[in-house]
């Protein structure tokens, strides 16, 4: 069973300071649940180059963050929407192979159909 905490935040990148917007909130909700230091870091290069790349091909993304309690362990969630990525399946493809590696323990879970990339971090 999931439980979903009460603090969702989304946010739309469409400059610079957006993608310094998401990389904070990822980091400070890393920290406030409680993970690792180098964790917290991993996390915040993953979702910062995820960021980075939508701001430059142009995706108009929306990111949405939450945190997850999964068997009495926290987890953060983050989602990137975007129709462009619907068709830009050579640039997804080039993302996903350099974020794979940081991602760890994590899930990454790519839904091109729907414009859709799903990234669960496990404390």
């Amino acid at each position: 069973m999931h439980t979903f905490m009460p603090d969702t935040q989304h946010i739309h990148v469409a400059s610079g300071y957006d993608v310094v917007l998401v990389r904070q909130h990822v980091r400070q909700m890393a920290r406030d649940s409680g993970f690792t230091l180098p964790l917290q870091a991993r996390m915040t290069a993953v979702v910062s180059e995820i960021a980075r790349m939508a701001l430059d091909h142009h995706w108009n993304a929306d990111f949405t963050f939450r945190r997850i309690t999964h068997r009495g362990h926290n987890e953060i969630e983050v989602l990137c929407r975007s129709d462009c990525m619907r068709r830009d399946q050579e640039s997804v493809a080039s993302l996903l192979h350099d974020v794979q590696a940081l991602i760890g323990d994590g899930t990454l879970v790519v839904n091109q159909h729907i414009g859709q990339l799903t990234i669960r971090f496990h404390a």
